[in-house]
């Protein structure tokens, strides 16, 4: 499929796009910069696809019970700037949040407006954090 037909018939909103677990020969290994080597890894994974394929992805790491960090998030580059990357940074936290997480970690460097906005606090250097607050 081209990326023209792609382009085409892109959602309006971000959340228009689905995000899931990835299957095996769906594993975002060059979107994340990272390698796979068991089936369990993908369980903190999330890919968001359009048309089938995956598009962007994130990445998280249990640090302890309640102590998170989103190792990875990457978003395609022909389809930045419409919203996914802080949609997906959301849905992260939703799913944390769900695994009774508390504080979640974040060192990204070059995104830390995104960290930002969403409520993220610098911490030292590129590291950033967000304390999440029970409803």
């Amino acid at each position: 499929m081209s990326a023209e037909h792609l382009n085409e018939e892109r959602p309006t909103h971000p959340r228009g796009y689905r995000v899931f677990r990835p299957r095996w020969e769906e594993r975002p290994t060059n979107l994340l910069s990272c390698q796979f080597e068991k089936e369990v890894e993908l369980d903190w994974v999330r890919v968001a696809k359009h048309k089938n394929v995956v598009v962007a992805a994130y990445k998280i790491a249990m640090l302890n019970s309640n102590v998170y960090k989103i190792s990875s998030l990457a978003v395609d580059e022909e389809y930045r700037g419409c919203g996914l990357g802080s949609w997906l940074l959301l849905h992260a936290l939703g799913l944390i949040e769900s695994k009774g997480g508390q504080t979640v970690h974040a060192n990204w460097g070059c995104r830390s407006s995104l960290l930002q906005r969403i409520g993220f606090e610098q911490v030292q250097g590129s590291e950033y954090r967000l304390k999440l607050e029970r409803e």
